[in-house]
């Protein structure tokens, strides 16, 4: 647990010397995360372009190989509500997405270079089911943390 904790602190503290980055904070689930409870993230946008990630921690009990959020952008009078479907067998490269054989850590690039103004807030659920359902699972095990990083957009010319 110690080592656990340790990685994120160096996670967090590289993340947050870096100065391109505007927001970062992660949001510990416990005992499951339940359907009818969105993590809700509030931040300041600056005055341009950026990139939103969500970040999710699970650990082994996780029952599926991806997950479906449900997310809400607010800011001003704009609603922007979308669904994603997040793969989490790709093996992605970078500081959060290190693995170790009883956590796994996923990070998702959700919208890229998008003008937010002033105070945002941001909601996401989940909306993962079984085969067998039509309705989202009411408490999904396996989820330890979500996480919200909100950098500044980087044109990536070649």
């Amino acid at each position: 647990m110690k080592k656990h904790l340790f990685k994120i602190f160096i996670l967090y503290f590289f993340i947050s010397c870096n100065s391109e980055n505007y927001f970062i904070e992660f949001k510990d689930i416990n005992d499951g995360w339940e359907h009818k409870s969105p993590v809700i993230f509030n931040f300041f946008a600056p005055q341009e372009p950026v990139n939103i990630s969500i970040m999710i921690r699970v650990d082994k009990s996780y029952p599926f190989s991806n997950i479906f959020l449900k997310s809400k952008i607010m800011y001003e009078e704009n609603v922007i509500i979308d669904t994603l479907e997040l793969d989490l067998t790709k093996n992605e490269k970078g500081i959060f997405s290190g693995n170790s054989l009883s956590l796994q850590n996923h990070s998702f690039l959700i919208a890229k270079k998008v003008n937010l103004s002033k105070d945002v807030t941001f909601e996401v659920s989940h909306a993962s089911r079984f085969l067998d359902s039509v309705n989202a699972v009411k408490k999904l095990n396996g989820v330890l943390s979500v996480g919200l990083l909100v950098e500044k957009y980087q044109n990536e010319k070649i």
